[in-house]
C-alpha cells in the first residue's frame, strides 16, 4: 500500500480496526486516500468498515483519516468543520486522533466524517437522491445537454462530477438540468428556477463561512472540493463543503487572504463559478450573503469562541504532537515541521504557504469583513445576542424578539424584503412587552422568503433571519 507504485491505487487491504483499545472490528478495508496528498510523507487513509462484510462502527461505514501535512497546527480542518457545524451549516464532523499501525504510533491525524448515503440520511432524512462528489474542474459551466460530456470530465482516474449513489442507473439528468438552469435561465426566471432547484439560502450561509475561514480550495475560488446532494424531500440540490484543511491563513496562489474582500473573494481566472457570480449579481442574494457574514461574526466566527476552542485543542494534543514521529524527526515530514512550529502555529505564521497564525488570521479577518460590509445595519453587528423569531415557517403572524427592543422608544418601522428586493411595510403590535418582543402580521404577504428589518427614529436597526411565510 505504501510503495510508490501503489500510491494512487484504491485497492483496500484487510486490516483489524481497534478503537481506544476497546472496540474491535476484525476485518475492515484500509487504503490510501486523497489526490495530491497521496504523494505526501504524512499520508491519509480511508477505513472501510463495510468493505468485506456488512458492518458499521458507531453507525458509520467509513472513516477518513487525514494527514493534514500542509498544516503545522494539525487543527485547521477540525476548526473549519467545527465552525461550520456551530453555524448549523451542513458539514462533516471531525475529531483529532492518535493513529497506530501495527502497534507503532504514526502521529496525530484528523478523523473526518465520510460523505455517503449514511451522511445524507442523517442530515436530510433522505438518501434516495443523487449524491455527486465534485472535484476540480467542476465549475458548473454549461457544456451542452449530453450528460456523457459531464461524465467524461476527469480528475485523476475518477469522474470529476462523480455520482456516488444510484450508480447503476448512472443518470445525470438532474445535474445537467441544474447546470442548464444556472447558465441559461432568462433573467426574469433565474430566481424562481434557482429557488425551485437549489437551496440558495443554505448555500449563501455556507459560502459566508467558507469565506470567513478562508476555504479558497472550494467551488467559488478553485472549482474543487464540494458535494451536491439532490434532496428528494425538497426536490432541491444542497451544497456541501468538503476538504477544508487549507484554511485559516494557509494560502496557495492567493495573497493576503485574511483581507480579501468578502464581495470580491472569488478567482475568475481559476474558477468561472457561474452559480456564485449569478447569485451575487442579484442584490437581494448579495444582501443575504452579507447578512450571514454578519451573523457568523457574532458567533461562531467570534474571537472569544474560536480562541477558546483552539486553546482546548492545543491542550488536548500537546503531548501527542511531542510524541508524533513527523514532528520529532523520527519520520521524514513534508515541510520539516517541529514541535516548536506546532506550538507557535496558533499565533504566528510559519512562512511559505502558511501565511498566518490562526489567531491573527481570525482577528484580521473579523476586522476586514466588518469594514467591507456594503449594506446598511452594521449596528446589528455589535449585538451580543441574535434576533429570535418564531414560528419559522409562519402563516399569519411572527414574533420578533431581541433584548435591544426594550430600549427602543417612539415609532418603530418594520419592513419585509422578499428575494426580489421588494419592500413591504408590515403591521405589528406596537407594544414591546417584557420579553422584548413584537408581533408582526404576515397574512397579507405572498408566500415566500422574507427578511424583516426593524428600525426606529434614533437610527437603530435590527435584521431578522430569513423567514418563510406559508399558507
Amino acid at each position: 500500500m505504501l510503495l510508490k507504485e501503489n500510491w494512487y491505487s484504491d485497492h483496500s487491504y484487510p486490516a483489524m480496526f481497534i478503537y481506544d483499545n476497546e472496540d474491535t472490528l476484525h476485518t475492515v478495508g484500509m487504503r490510501l486516500k486523497g489526490n495530491t496528498s497521496r504523494a505526501a510523507q504524512k499520508k491519509g487513509f480511508r477505513i472501510d468498515f463495510d468493505q468485506f462484510s456488512q458492518q458499521t462502527f458507531q453507525g458509520l461505514k467509513k472513516f477518513n483519516i487525514n494527514g493534514n501535512h500542509n498544516d503545522p497546527s494539525m487543527s485547521r480542518e477540525y476548526l473549519a468543520a467545527h465552525a461550520m457545524n456551530q453555524a448549523n451549516n451542513p458539514s462533516i464532523r471531525g475529531n483529532l486522533i492518535r493513529l497506530y499501525i501495527n502497534g507503532e504510533y504514526w502521529g496525530v491525524r484528523n478523523n473526518s466524517e465520510f460523505i455517503d448515503k449514511t451522511y445524507v440520511q442523517s442530515r436530510f432524512g433522505d438518501n434516495t437522491g443523487n449524491l455527486y462528489k465534485c472535484s476540480w474542474p467542476c465549475d458548473l459551466t454549461w457544456k451542452g445537454a449530453n450528460q456523457q460530456t459531464y461524465k467524461d470530465m476527469m480528475n485523476g482516474g475518477e469522474r470529476a462530477y462523480d455520482l456516488k449513489t444510484n450508480e447503476t442507473a448512472d443518470d445525470y439528468t438532474d445535474l445537467v438540468n441544474f447546470i442548464n438552469a444556472i447558465n441559461n435561465s432568462p433573467t426574469d426566471s433565474f430566481i424562481p428556477r434557482m429557488e425551485r432547484m437549489f437551496d440558495v439560502q443554505a448555500y449563501l450561509k455556507t459560502l459566508a463561512m467558507e469565506v470567513l475561514v478562508g476555504h479558497w480550495d472550494n467551488y467559488f475560488a478553485n472549482k474543487n472540493n464540494y458535494w451536491l446532494y439532490h434532496n428528494m424531500k425538497t426536490g432541491k440540490f444542497v451544497y456541501l463543503p468538503y476538504d477544508m484543511d487549507n484554511t485559516w491563513g494557509v494560502q496557495w496562489g492567493f495573497s493576503n487572504i485574511a483581507n480579501r474582500n468578502i464581495h470580491d473573494w472569488g478567482n475568475k481566472a481559476g474558477s468561472a463559478a457561474p452559480l456564485t457570480y449569478k447569485l451575487f449579481a442579484i442584490p437581494q442574494y448579495k444582501r443575504m450573503y452579507e447578512f450571514y457574514i454578519r451573523e457568523h461574526l457574532k458567533d461562531p466566527f467570534h474571537t472569544d469562541s474560536l480562541y477558546k476552542e483552539l486553546d482546548y485543542i492545543a491542550a488536548l494534543i500537546d503531548t501527542s504532537i511531542q510524541q508524533d514521529p513527523y514532528y520529532n524527526g523520527q519520520r521524514t515530514s513534508d515541510y520539516g515541521f517541529t514541535y516548536n512550529d506546532w506550538k507557535s502555529s496558533y499565533t504566528s505564521a510559519w512562512g511559505n504557504h502558511v501565511s498566518w497564525g490562526i489567531k491573527p488570521y481570525i482577528g484580521t479577518r473579523t476586522t476586514s469583513a466588518k469594514q467591507q460590509m456594503i449594506f446598511a445595519s452594521n449596528q446589528n453587528l455589535s449585538a451580543s445576542t441574535p434576533v429570535k423569531t418564531y414560528p419559522n415557517p409562519c402563516k399569519n403572524t411572527i414574533v420578533i424578539e431581541h433584548s435591544q427592543l426594550g430600549n427602543w422608544h417612539g415609532d418603530i418601522r418594520v419592513e419585509a424584503i422578499d428575494l426580489q428586493g421588494r419592500k413591504t411595510i408590515v403591521n405589528f403590535n406596537t407594544q414591546v412587552d417584557q420579553q422584548h418582543q413584537i408581533q408582526v402580521t404576515t397574512d397579507h404577504l405572498t408566500p415566500g422568503m422574507y427578511l424583516f428589518i426593524l428600525s426606529n427614529a434614533a437610527g437603530d436597526i435590527l435584521h431578522t433571519p430569513w423567514i418563510s411565510v406559508i399558507r
